[in-house]
């Protein structure tokens, strides 16, 4: 009954906001027949990018539809039992309030492809609960007040979606989308915020998704945060995006088209990559009140003399980014006529924080 009422809220709230609803909710769509359907409806890079962003983007709000409606259910707007708290079990015991955490264990199972982790934390960002239940055994600090998706939604009283993060539940990257949870309440009294909601997303469906595209060898295509920190990877012979050398990694952040993708811009730019002419389409995904960004590298030609980019031209700057196994090294120049079209109602993140993330 629990998985059947968020699953018609989802289809009524999904159909209203999204033409992609019946995609995204069809759970016996595969994700290859998805990507694949963005190859068959694409003639054109940036049409696929196009595509691929839109996809990309519906699978987030589903994400986002299912964790605000179970932040809804009785069962988990019940008051937490904090008496039953324990710091040796970093939260409260496995056989403890079992209506949420049978809550958890029924979303992880009907949805693997959304999330890897079921999190509940209290008002002042102490772990509750965490499943599976290894992972809240895992855990070196219940500690999580210091977390982007916990301040995100406490400032804002609405779901939001942080950046890439190392997890030590795991040891592995992920991104946690969070919802805040309000009390039960009298139709005459004012809910409280009595914790908040956050699951794991689920990296594998998207390097599935990227994975899955019919692409040409000279072609790569990669999913990054707003802080350019890599989610998901055409090319099976990088390091996996939930490897956490990926955090702190500034070479995606440091290229024109992923600066340019921030700030809702789609188009193209010209690079010299490794001696290699090399167009680079960008295009940002909207995903809640963040900005991610796909790049396309579409390498042609034949190797040119290297450039040494000059320090006294402030346009011209110099990367390394890793290619088809090997590392490119970029000289980008900002191109302002290269570009297409801005995408309305989409705005840059407040700042871009080149900063290495720290872990929980």
């Amino acid at each position: 009954m629990l998985l059947f009422s968020i699953l018609i809220g989802i289809t009524l709230l999904l159909v209203v906001s999204s033409p992609l609803s019946t995609l995204a909710v069809n759970q016996t769509t595969s994700i290859s027949n998805q990507a694949k359907s963005v190859i068959a409806n694409s003639n054109r890079t940036d049409n696929k990018l196009i595509l691929l962003s839109d996809l990309i983007k519906n699978r987030i709000d589903k994400a986002a539809a299912i964790l605000e409606l179970t932040s809804r259910l009785p069962e988990t707007r019940g008051p937490p039992q904090m008496k039953l708290f324990s710091p040796a079990s970093k939260g409260i015991p496995e056989n403890a309030d079992l209506a949420k955490r049978q809550t958890g264990r029924e979303i992880l199972s009907k949805y693997p492809d959304e999330f890897v982790s079921f999190l509940f934390l209290t008002p002042n960002g102490t772990v509750y609960l965490l499943e599976p239940f290894t992972r809240q055994q895992n855990l070196s600090t219940y500690d999580l007040s210091h977390r982007d998706y916990f301040k995100g939604v406490v400032q804002t009283n609405h779901t939001f979606l942080g950046n890439v993060i190392t997890s030590v539940s795991s040891g592995r990257n992920q991104i946690q989308l969070a919802v805040p949870v309000f009390s039960l309440v009298e139709s005459n009294q004012t809910a409280s915020q009595i914790g908040v909601l956050s699951s794991g997303l689920n990296f594998k469906t998207f390097n599935e998704i990227l994975q899955s595209l019919n692409l040409r060898s000279n072609e790569r295509i990669v999913l990054l945060d707003s802080n350019g920190t890599k989610i998901a990877d055409s090319d099976t012979k990088q390091i996996s995006s939930l490897h956490k050398s990926n955090i702190g990694d500034a070479s995606f952040r440091n290229l024109q088209g992923f600066k340019n993708a921030l700030k809702g811009k789609t188009g193209t730019v010209q690079e010299v990559v490794n001696g290699i002419n090399t167009q680079v389409y960008y295009k940002p995904v909207k995903a809640i009140q963040n900005n991610w960004v796909l790049l396309l590298f579409q390498s042609s030609g034949a190797p040119t003399v290297p450039t040494i980019s000059n320090p006294s031209h402030p346009d011209n700057t110099s990367m390394s980014i890793p290619f088809n196994g090997t590392m490119l090294n970029s000289n980008i120049t900002n191109k302002s006529s290269n570009l297409n079209t801005t995408m309305p109602n989409q705005l840059p993140p407040e700042s871009v924080n080149g900063s290495k993330v720290g872990k929980i």
